[in-house]
């Protein structure tokens, strides 16, 4: 497995290809509040992509410090060229 990402507040890590991908789409990266590109992560798991959450509870409620997105090492192309896709057909200016 090939972590692409590992989103957490303040201090997010990316493997560059993506972090350069990501940045290409113009999409605001801080659309959810403190987690960058947060927003997107549907679109990760679409394009095939595992989403994890590193999280721990504080009695009933669920406490999400990050998320790490991995993806098996043969998907990584198809990956990388199909998520510009859906980005492009969610965020796309509507003709």
């Amino acid at each position: 497995m090939k972590q692409l990402a590992y989103i957490t507040q303040g201090h997010s890590e990316y493997d560059p290809a993506f972090l350069e991908l990501l940045d290409a789409t113009g999409i605001d990266k801080e659309e959810f509040v403190g987690l960058d590109y947060f927003s997107l992560t549907p679109f990760f798991i679409l394009a095939g992509a595992t989403v994890t959450p590193d999280a721990h509870t504080h009695g009933d409620d669920v406490h999400v410090t990050g998320v790490t997105v991995t993806i098996p090492e043969e998907l990584v192309p198809g990956f990388m060229a199909t998520l510009p896709e859906f980005l492009a057909d969610a965020y796309g200016a509507e003709e």
